[in-house]
């Protein structure tokens, strides 16, 4: 219903359950209460990750400076969208695993629901299939190989297998069942896909945040020797697994950050503790430690204060919000000046203009390609990518899809091309985002 280039196309709400929790708060709040409730969970994650990382014993400056590298490797995902709902549950079961084997008890079943919330919150629930399944692997191969942990390794590797499957079972509830599953997998290997979208591609390595995550992908790496020495197989597995996946895609490097981190900041305290202790007692490195030890006290303390303060203030007023989205991204002035005429007609802009086209001028607008690439297929997506990018054909495909207005910024080699086309004129120009028309008296 959103996009005239496919009218008709199955409509997959396959992220049912944050689209409503999405829509309920924007109901009375508007993006006030989206973006703040995205904050809270964004926050809340970062906080939960902190404290389980001190739980299992880390140094709390090492921990410290690892969650700060990782808030940034992950900021990839720090939108009001369902991935944050992914991010929060990695977290949590992380957590819940890593109690469960140093003492195992029922708590480790909280994972079942989880899974049935997870699945109709986001797709991304399908990554903890694997991180289940290689924990038991994880703990069959520490049975195998050291003989003295068979007996326990053993009943783990079997205990854990029977979670995966119970898990594997919860993620059915869902409006779509087993067809859910093969609709992510099928979006998630679609080669056009993996081909087009940035998302989907191999990080560059030239941002900051990919820096920082190239930091936590070496450390990791450099610690899996001495994981598989000290007979922790399972954690060793997650960083490989993981750093594959984030290699081969950005948009898992959130997901590695997140459970690499606890297990990078463990390994290096260790180490840390280890040369400490062989210092003077006068040396910067003790001071050092005992800051961390004061610190890490302190980090233990959570309060609910924090969040009920910020939400009381939003709703008093006392907090200035943005009213629509930020004018540095998205052509906000233009977009009022022309709303009618946009909403009418067959235009061509980018997918997340088309986004917020589609929320600003709903439920009339029509768009020809938005931020739900899988809706769209190969043929379009490379129309559209051939449009943005001033493919030689690029007349073709206006005339192809019929298209009355162009929005795009001025850096889009197509708006370098249309300034010098008499078929098409420069309706009105804010900054460097310009709106085209067809000329008629062409």
């Amino acid at each position: 219903m959103f996009a005239f280039s496919r009218p008709g196309e199955t409509w997959y709400a396959f992220e049912w359950l944050s689209e409503t929790f999405f829509s309920l708060l924007h109901g009375p709040f508007g993006l006030k209460g989206v973006a703040l409730a995205s904050g809270l969970i964004i926050a809340a994650t970062l906080t939960a990750l902190l404290r389980y990382t001190l739980a299992r014993g880390a140094n709390s400056l090492i921990a410290l400076l690892l969650a700060l590298l990782t808030v940034n490797a992950a900021s990839i995902h720090f939108h009001a969208r369902p991935h944050i709902f992914t991010l929060l549950f990695m977290v949590v079961t992380l957590w819940l695993v890593s109690d469960d084997r140093q003492k195992p008890s029922h708590r480790i079943w909280l994972l079942v629901p989880l899974t049935v919330a997870w699945a109709n919150l986001h797709g991304g629930f399908l990554i903890l299939f694997p991180l289940l399944a290689l924990l038991a692997i994880g703990c069959a191969a520490e049975a195998y190989f050291w003989g003295d942990l068979a007996v326990r390794r053993k009943s783990d590797a079997i205990r854990y297998a029977i979670v995966t499957a119970a898990c594997g079972l919860a993620s059915l509830i869902n409006p779509y069942g087993i067809g859910l599953h093969a609709h992510v997998i099928e979006v998630m290997r679609a080669k056009w896909i993996l081909d087009l979208v940035d998302e989907f591609k191999a990080p560059q390595f030239r941002s900051e945040a990919q820096l920082d995550f190239m930091i936590l992908l070496f450390l990791g790496l450099c610690i899996i020797a001495p994981l598989v020495s000290k007979r922790r197989v399972t954690e060793a597995l997650w960083i490989l697994f993981f750093a594959y996946i984030a290699l081969t895609s950005v948009r898992h490097v959130p997901n590695f950050a997140v459970v690499a981190m606890p297990i990078i900041a463990l390994q290096l305290s260790e180490w840390w503790t280890l040369w400490v202790s062989n210092q003077p007692k006068t040396s910067i490195a003790r001071v050092f430690d005992g800051i961390a030890t004061q610190l890490g006290a302190r980090f233990n303390w959570s309060s609910l204060w924090i969040p009920l303060t910020v939400v009381f203030l939003s709703l008093t007023g006392s907090i200035h919000w943005p009213k629509d989205f930020s004018e540095k991204s998205f052509p906000v002035r233009i977009v009022q000046r022309h709303a009618e005429q946009i909403a009418a007609s067959r235009i061509f802009t980018t997918d997340q203009w088309a986004d917020y086209l589609i929320y600003n001028n709903y439920p009339r607008q029509r768009v020809f390609l938005d931020g739900r690439a899988n809706y769209y297929g190969e043929k379009i997506m490379n129309d559209y990518i051939g449009l943005l990018g001033g493919r030689s054909e690029w007349k073709q495909i206006l005339d192809q899809y019929q298209f009355d207005l162009v929005l795009c910024p001025d850096e889009m080699p197509l708006v370098s091309l249309m300034k010098t086309d008499p078929a098409w004129r420069i309706v009105d120009k804010e900054g460097k985002t310009f709106l085209f028309a067809r000329s008629t008296a062409h």
